[in-house]
Protein backbone atom coordinates (compact mmCIF):
# COMPACT_ATOMS: atom_id res chain seq x y z
CA UNK A 1 0.00 0.00 0.00
CA UNK A 2 0.87 3.49 -0.99
CA UNK A 3 3.07 6.12 1.99
CA UNK A 4 1.45 9.59 1.37
CA UNK A 5 4.36 11.00 0.46
CA UNK A 6 4.43 8.32 -2.54
CA UNK A 7 0.90 9.33 -3.80
CA UNK A 8 2.25 12.95 -3.88
CA UNK A 9 4.93 12.24 -6.32
CA UNK A 10 2.09 10.48 -8.53
CA UNK A 11 0.26 13.23 -8.05
CA UNK A 12 3.17 15.14 -9.81
CA UNK A 13 2.96 13.33 -12.45
CA UNK A 14 -0.42 13.63 -13.38
CA UNK A 15 -1.01 16.70 -15.37
CA UNK A 16 -4.23 18.95 -14.76
CA UNK A 17 -6.26 19.31 -18.12
CA UNK A 18 -6.95 22.48 -18.31
CA UNK A 19 -8.53 24.53 -21.90
CA UNK A 20 -7.01 27.73 -23.66
CA UNK A 21 -9.75 29.67 -23.61
CA UNK A 22 -10.51 33.90 -24.87
CA UNK A 23 -12.20 34.08 -21.13
CA UNK A 24 -14.00 37.72 -20.12
CA UNK A 25 -12.71 38.97 -17.35
CA UNK A 26 -14.86 38.46 -14.70
CA UNK A 27 -14.40 34.71 -15.37
CA UNK A 28 -10.95 34.39 -15.49
CA UNK A 29 -10.66 34.06 -11.47
CA UNK A 30 -8.17 31.01 -11.19
CA UNK A 31 -6.98 30.82 -14.78
CA UNK A 32 -3.50 31.07 -16.15
CA UNK A 33 -2.36 33.91 -18.10
CA UNK A 34 -1.50 33.03 -21.13
CA UNK A 35 -0.37 36.50 -22.53
CA UNK A 36 1.28 39.35 -21.24
CA UNK A 37 -0.90 42.38 -19.94
CA UNK A 38 0.77 45.60 -20.86
CA UNK A 39 0.09 48.98 -19.31
CA UNK A 40 -1.79 50.96 -22.36
CA UNK A 41 -0.87 54.57 -20.11
CA UNK A 42 1.32 55.46 -17.16
CA UNK A 43 -0.06 53.99 -14.05
CA UNK A 44 -0.59 56.41 -12.34
CA UNK A 45 -1.55 58.74 -15.82
CA UNK A 46 -1.08 61.80 -13.76
CA UNK A 47 0.38 63.39 -10.64
CA UNK A 48 -2.20 61.96 -8.50
CA UNK A 49 -3.17 63.85 -5.01
CA UNK A 50 -3.25 61.24 -2.12
CA UNK A 51 -4.77 62.97 0.69
CA UNK A 52 -7.99 65.55 1.18
CA UNK A 53 -6.35 68.88 1.49
CA UNK A 54 -4.89 71.34 -0.56
CA UNK A 55 -2.46 71.91 -3.07
CA UNK A 56 -0.02 74.28 -2.76
CA UNK A 57 2.88 75.91 -4.95
CA UNK A 58 5.30 77.97 -2.08
CA UNK A 59 6.19 75.46 0.91
CA UNK A 60 8.10 77.86 2.56
CA UNK A 61 4.74 79.56 3.97
CA UNK A 62 2.30 78.80 6.46
CA UNK A 63 -0.64 80.77 5.01
CA UNK A 64 -2.26 80.16 1.34
CA UNK A 65 -4.99 82.07 -0.78
CA UNK A 66 -8.04 79.44 -1.48
CA UNK A 67 -8.88 79.53 -5.30
CA UNK A 68 -10.85 77.00 -5.56
CA UNK A 69 -12.09 73.06 -4.82
CA UNK A 70 -10.93 70.29 -6.85
CA UNK A 71 -13.03 66.77 -6.70
CA UNK A 72 -11.72 63.28 -8.37
CA UNK A 73 -12.79 63.24 -11.98
CA UNK A 74 -12.30 67.14 -12.57
CA UNK A 75 -9.85 67.94 -15.32
CA UNK A 76 -6.54 69.06 -14.15
CA UNK A 77 -6.69 72.73 -13.17
CA UNK A 78 -3.59 75.26 -12.62
CA UNK A 79 -2.12 77.18 -9.64
CA UNK A 80 -2.33 80.52 -10.45
CA UNK A 81 -0.91 83.14 -7.57
CA UNK A 82 2.36 81.60 -6.42
CA UNK A 83 1.22 82.30 -2.80
CA UNK A 84 -2.39 80.21 -3.82
CA UNK A 85 -3.69 77.18 -2.93
CA UNK A 86 -6.29 74.44 -4.27
CA UNK A 87 -8.48 72.71 -2.01
CA UNK A 88 -8.40 68.99 -3.22
CA UNK A 89 -9.71 65.53 -3.09
CA UNK A 90 -8.11 62.41 -3.28
CA UNK A 91 -7.33 61.17 -6.51
CA UNK A 92 -7.71 64.01 -7.80
CA UNK A 93 -4.88 65.35 -10.65
CA UNK A 94 -2.43 67.42 -9.04
CA UNK A 95 -2.80 70.96 -10.13
CA UNK A 96 -0.46 73.01 -12.67
CA UNK A 97 2.74 74.84 -10.62
CA UNK A 98 1.87 72.87 -7.73
CA UNK A 99 4.63 70.71 -5.64
CA UNK A 100 2.67 69.73 -2.16
CA UNK A 101 -0.13 68.30 -0.76
CA UNK A 102 -0.83 69.22 2.67
CA UNK A 103 -3.41 66.46 4.29
CA UNK A 104 -6.62 68.20 5.68
CA UNK A 105 -6.42 67.54 9.29
CA UNK A 106 -3.18 70.02 9.34
CA UNK A 107 -5.45 72.68 7.90
CA UNK A 108 -7.60 75.67 8.97
CA UNK A 109 -9.46 77.86 6.86
CA UNK A 110 -10.58 81.45 7.64
CA UNK A 111 -11.66 84.56 6.17
CA UNK A 112 -9.64 87.43 5.50
CA UNK A 113 -10.69 91.13 3.75
CA UNK A 114 -13.49 89.03 2.24
CA UNK A 115 -11.95 86.23 0.96
CA UNK A 116 -11.43 82.79 1.81
CA UNK A 117 -7.68 81.39 3.30
CA UNK A 118 -6.24 78.82 4.60
CA UNK A 119 -3.61 77.94 7.13
CA UNK A 120 -1.41 75.33 8.14
CA UNK A 121 -0.08 73.79 11.31
CA UNK A 122 2.80 71.93 10.50
CA UNK A 123 5.87 73.14 10.98
CA UNK A 124 7.72 71.02 8.15
CA UNK A 125 6.02 70.28 4.00
CA UNK A 126 8.14 69.10 1.82
CA UNK A 127 8.05 68.95 -1.47
CA UNK A 128 6.13 66.19 -2.88
CA UNK A 129 3.81 65.49 0.06
CA UNK A 130 1.25 62.89 -0.81
CA UNK A 131 1.87 63.42 -4.52
CA UNK A 132 1.75 59.85 -6.38
CA UNK A 133 3.63 60.94 -9.26
CA UNK A 134 2.92 60.21 -12.80
CA UNK A 135 4.40 56.94 -14.26
CA UNK A 136 5.82 55.69 -10.75
CA UNK A 137 4.04 52.22 -10.70
CA UNK A 138 4.72 51.50 -14.29
CA UNK A 139 5.41 53.34 -17.90
CA UNK A 140 2.91 52.88 -20.86
CA UNK A 141 3.78 49.63 -22.88
CA UNK A 142 5.16 47.66 -20.16
CA UNK A 143 4.33 44.46 -18.67
CA UNK A 144 2.12 45.30 -15.58
CA UNK A 145 0.83 41.25 -15.73
CA UNK A 146 3.20 38.17 -17.00
CA UNK A 147 2.41 35.69 -18.77
CA UNK A 148 1.78 32.44 -16.52
CA UNK A 149 0.52 33.91 -13.81
CA UNK A 150 -2.39 32.31 -11.53
CA UNK A 151 -5.11 34.75 -11.65
CA UNK A 152 -6.40 36.35 -8.34
CA UNK A 153 -8.93 39.07 -7.17
CA UNK A 154 -6.29 41.87 -7.68
CA UNK A 155 -4.96 40.51 -11.03
CA UNK A 156 -8.66 40.89 -12.41
CA UNK A 157 -8.33 44.49 -10.94
CA UNK A 158 -5.13 45.51 -12.65
CA UNK A 159 -6.73 44.08 -16.69
CA UNK A 160 -9.74 45.66 -15.87
CA UNK A 161 -7.49 49.14 -15.04
CA UNK A 162 -5.84 48.18 -18.47
CA UNK A 163 -8.64 48.21 -20.73
CA UNK A 164 -8.48 44.15 -21.17
CA UNK A 165 -11.89 42.90 -21.16
CA UNK A 166 -11.14 39.68 -22.04
CA UNK A 167 -8.04 37.35 -21.42
CA UNK A 168 -6.18 34.35 -22.86
CA UNK A 169 -5.61 31.76 -20.11
CA UNK A 170 -5.89 28.27 -19.57
CA UNK A 171 -8.73 27.48 -17.84
CA UNK A 172 -10.05 24.38 -15.69
CA UNK A 173 -13.35 24.28 -16.84
CA UNK A 174 -16.24 22.90 -14.63
CA UNK A 175 -15.62 20.21 -12.20
CA UNK A 176 -18.20 17.90 -11.83
CA UNK A 177 -19.03 16.24 -8.06
CA UNK A 178 -20.92 13.33 -7.55
CA UNK A 179 -21.98 12.37 -4.68
CA UNK A 180 -23.18 8.51 -4.04
CA UNK A 181 -24.88 5.91 -1.37
CA UNK A 182 -28.37 5.42 -0.24
CA UNK A 183 -28.12 6.69 2.92
CA UNK A 184 -27.65 10.36 1.46
CA UNK A 185 -30.96 12.48 1.27
CA UNK A 186 -30.72 16.46 0.01
CA UNK A 187 -29.95 19.19 2.67
CA UNK A 188 -33.45 20.09 2.37
CA UNK A 189 -34.72 16.91 3.01
CA UNK A 190 -35.98 15.89 7.15
CA UNK A 191 -33.56 12.30 7.18
CA UNK A 192 -35.13 9.18 8.29
CA UNK A 193 -33.62 7.28 11.44
CA UNK A 194 -31.11 5.68 9.00
CA UNK A 195 -30.26 8.33 7.17
CA UNK A 196 -28.01 11.43 6.87
CA UNK A 197 -28.14 14.89 4.83
CA UNK A 198 -25.45 14.94 2.33
CA UNK A 199 -22.24 17.26 3.18
CA UNK A 200 -19.33 15.96 1.24
CA UNK A 201 -20.45 17.70 -2.09
CA UNK A 202 -21.38 20.89 -0.82
CA UNK A 203 -18.01 21.06 0.78
CA UNK A 204 -15.84 20.68 -2.41
CA UNK A 205 -18.51 22.78 -3.97
CA UNK A 206 -17.93 25.59 -2.05
CA UNK A 207 -14.51 25.57 -1.86
CA UNK A 208 -14.07 25.32 -5.81
CA UNK A 209 -16.12 28.26 -6.10
CA UNK A 210 -13.74 30.33 -3.51
CA UNK A 211 -10.97 29.64 -6.04
CA UNK A 212 -12.99 31.12 -8.74
CA UNK A 213 -13.95 27.29 -10.75
CA UNK A 214 -17.46 26.33 -11.51
CA UNK A 215 -18.50 23.32 -10.72
CA UNK A 216 -22.05 20.75 -11.26
CA UNK A 217 -23.41 18.37 -8.65
CA UNK A 218 -25.67 15.11 -9.00
CA UNK A 219 -26.07 12.44 -6.04
CA UNK A 220 -26.26 9.09 -7.39
CA UNK A 221 -28.19 6.37 -6.22
CA UNK A 222 -25.91 2.66 -5.34
CA UNK A 223 -27.38 1.12 -8.99
CA UNK A 224 -24.27 0.38 -11.00
CA UNK A 225 -25.65 0.89 -14.29
CA UNK A 226 -27.06 4.47 -13.24
CA UNK A 227 -23.29 5.97 -11.97
CA UNK A 228 -21.95 4.24 -15.15
CA UNK A 229 -24.69 6.42 -17.14
CA UNK A 230 -23.89 9.33 -15.04
CA UNK A 231 -20.22 9.53 -15.23
CA UNK A 232 -19.67 8.73 -18.59
CA UNK A 233 -22.32 11.59 -19.83
CA UNK A 234 -20.27 14.04 -18.00
CA UNK A 235 -17.05 12.81 -18.96
CA UNK A 236 -18.44 14.37 -22.66
CA UNK A 237 -18.41 17.83 -20.65
CA UNK A 238 -15.69 17.96 -18.29
CA UNK A 239 -12.09 16.65 -17.57
CA UNK A 240 -12.33 16.50 -13.85
CA UNK A 241 -14.71 14.60 -12.07
CA UNK A 242 -15.08 14.28 -7.90
CA UNK A 243 -16.60 11.44 -6.44
CA UNK A 244 -17.24 10.65 -2.81
CA UNK A 245 -18.63 7.40 -1.74
CA UNK A 246 -18.30 3.79 -3.53
CA UNK A 247 -14.49 3.10 -2.94
CA UNK A 248 -13.82 1.56 -0.27
CA UNK A 249 -14.24 -2.44 0.52
CA UNK A 250 -18.16 -3.12 0.84
CA UNK A 251 -20.90 -4.66 -1.48
CA UNK A 252 -21.86 -1.73 -3.08
CA UNK A 253 -18.29 0.10 -3.34
CA UNK A 254 -19.16 0.19 -7.15
CA UNK A 255 -16.58 3.24 -8.50
CA UNK A 256 -13.55 1.41 -9.09
CA UNK A 257 -15.01 -1.41 -11.68
CA UNK A 258 -17.27 1.37 -13.09
CA UNK A 259 -14.30 3.64 -13.61
CA UNK A 260 -12.20 0.26 -15.17
CA UNK A 261 -14.97 -0.37 -17.73
CA UNK A 262 -15.00 3.86 -18.48
CA UNK A 263 -11.43 3.54 -19.66
CA UNK A 264 -9.51 4.68 -16.39
CA UNK A 265 -6.01 3.37 -15.06
CA UNK A 266 -5.95 3.49 -11.46
CA UNK A 267 -2.63 5.71 -10.48
CA UNK A 268 -3.38 4.33 -6.52
CA UNK A 269 -6.16 2.84 -4.54
CA UNK A 270 -5.64 2.77 -0.91
CA UNK A 271 -3.19 4.89 0.72
CA UNK A 272 -1.35 3.73 4.41
CA UNK A 273 -3.22 6.42 6.22
CA UNK A 274 -5.66 7.51 8.41
CA UNK A 275 -8.57 8.43 7.76
CA UNK A 276 -9.09 8.14 4.14
CA UNK A 277 -7.26 5.15 3.54
CA UNK A 278 -9.41 4.31 0.64
CA UNK A 279 -8.66 7.48 -1.98
CA UNK A 280 -8.68 6.56 -5.45
CA UNK A 281 -7.16 8.43 -8.41
CA UNK A 282 -6.99 7.61 -11.73
CA UNK A 283 -6.28 9.04 -15.07
CA UNK A 284 -7.52 7.97 -18.58
CA UNK A 285 -5.66 8.31 -21.98
CA UNK A 286 -7.53 11.79 -23.12
CA UNK A 287 -6.46 13.54 -20.06
CA UNK A 288 -9.37 12.97 -17.83
CA UNK A 289 -9.17 12.96 -14.48
CA UNK A 290 -11.19 11.16 -11.17
CA UNK A 291 -10.61 11.95 -7.88
CA UNK A 292 -12.87 9.32 -5.53
CA UNK A 293 -12.76 10.07 -2.19
CA UNK A 294 -14.16 7.77 0.76
CA UNK A 295 -17.72 8.70 1.93
CA UNK A 296 -17.24 9.23 5.54
CA UNK A 297 -17.38 13.23 5.86
CA UNK A 298 -13.61 13.66 7.45
CA UNK A 299 -12.03 11.34 4.96
CA UNK A 300 -13.42 13.00 2.06
CA UNK A 301 -12.43 16.53 4.33
CA UNK A 302 -9.19 15.17 4.55
CA UNK A 303 -8.41 14.09 1.19
CA UNK A 304 -9.83 16.62 -0.60
CA UNK A 305 -7.53 18.85 0.91
CA UNK A 306 -4.40 17.23 1.12
CA UNK A 307 -4.72 15.55 -2.51
CA UNK A 308 -6.57 17.22 -4.63
CA UNK A 309 -5.84 21.02 -3.91
CA UNK A 310 -2.11 20.33 -3.59
CA UNK A 311 -2.81 18.25 -6.95
CA UNK A 312 -4.68 21.34 -8.60
CA UNK A 313 -2.53 24.27 -7.05
CA UNK A 314 0.43 22.45 -7.94
CA UNK A 315 1.96 22.14 -4.68
CA UNK A 316 5.40 20.52 -3.18
CA UNK A 317 6.36 19.58 -0.39
CA UNK A 318 8.17 20.37 2.23
CA UNK A 319 5.26 21.82 3.84
CA UNK A 320 5.84 24.01 7.01
CA UNK A 321 6.76 22.50 10.98
CA UNK A 322 4.81 23.19 13.92
CA UNK A 323 5.45 21.59 17.54
CA UNK A 324 2.10 20.01 18.69
CA UNK A 325 1.42 19.26 22.45
CA UNK A 326 -0.68 16.43 23.37
CA UNK A 327 0.45 13.91 20.26
CA UNK A 328 -1.02 10.33 20.64
CA UNK A 329 1.40 7.80 20.18
CA UNK A 330 2.01 7.22 16.59
CA UNK A 331 0.58 4.32 14.13
CA UNK A 332 2.50 1.67 13.46
CA UNK A 333 2.44 1.20 9.29
CA UNK A 334 0.19 3.84 8.58
CA UNK A 335 0.30 7.52 8.81
CA UNK A 336 -1.95 9.80 10.57
CA UNK A 337 -3.53 12.97 9.82
CA UNK A 338 -4.23 15.09 13.22
CA UNK A 339 -6.55 17.65 13.73
CA UNK A 340 -4.80 20.95 15.59
CA UNK A 341 -5.70 24.19 16.98
CA UNK A 342 -3.20 26.87 17.07
CA UNK A 343 -2.24 28.23 20.79
CA UNK A 344 0.16 30.68 19.54
CA UNK A 345 2.05 31.77 16.40
CA UNK A 346 4.67 28.83 16.65
CA UNK A 347 2.94 25.75 18.25
CA UNK A 348 -0.27 24.30 18.38
CA UNK A 349 -2.33 21.41 20.12
CA UNK A 350 -4.28 18.28 19.10
CA UNK A 351 -8.54 19.05 18.99
CA UNK A 352 -10.14 16.68 20.53
CA UNK A 353 -12.85 14.83 18.70
CA UNK A 354 -14.91 11.45 18.43
CA UNK A 355 -13.20 9.76 15.54
CA UNK A 356 -13.72 10.37 11.49
CA UNK A 357 -17.55 10.79 11.77
CA UNK A 358 -17.42 13.55 14.19
CA UNK A 359 -17.89 16.87 11.85
CA UNK A 360 -19.03 18.62 14.87
CA UNK A 361 -15.94 19.18 16.72
CA UNK A 362 -13.56 19.15 13.58
CA UNK A 363 -14.93 22.31 12.60
CA UNK A 364 -12.17 23.85 15.47
CA UNK A 365 -9.65 22.75 13.35
CA UNK A 366 -7.27 24.82 12.18
CA UNK A 367 -4.70 23.10 10.33
CA UNK A 368 -3.96 19.14 9.77
CA UNK A 369 -0.71 17.73 11.38
CA UNK A 370 0.55 14.84 9.27
CA UNK A 371 1.95 11.95 11.71
CA UNK A 372 3.87 9.65 9.86
CA UNK A 373 4.29 6.07 10.79
CA UNK A 374 6.62 5.16 13.79
CA UNK A 375 7.22 8.88 14.41
CA UNK A 376 7.56 10.25 17.72
CA UNK A 377 8.65 13.71 17.07
CA UNK A 378 6.21 16.77 18.37
CA UNK A 379 7.21 18.36 15.32
CA UNK A 380 5.20 18.16 12.49
CA UNK A 381 4.68 19.23 9.06
CA UNK A 382 0.97 20.41 8.60
CA UNK A 383 -1.24 21.70 6.10
CA UNK A 384 -3.62 24.10 6.88
CA UNK A 385 -7.22 23.94 6.53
Amino acid sequence: MLKPQEAFQILQEIPVPRQKVHQVLIQCLGGILLEDVLADRDFPPFDRVMMDGIAIGNVEIREWKWEGIVFAGEAQKTLVHPNGAWEIMTGSPLPKNAVAVVKVEDLEFFEKEGEKWVSCKNESIEKGNFIHQKGIDILQGHVILKKGTRLKANHIAIAASVGYSKLWIESLGEIHVFSTGDELVSIESTPLDHQIRSSNSIMMQSALQHMGIPSYHLHLPDEPSIIHQAIKFSLEKSDILLLSGGVSAGKKDYIPSILKDLGFEAKFHKIAQKPGKPLWVGSRDDGKVIFAFPGNPISTLVCFSIYFLSWLQDQRTPFPQVKITGLPAPLANVDHWIPIQWTSEHAAEILKHNGSGDLVHWQHADALAWQKANDTSEELIYFPL
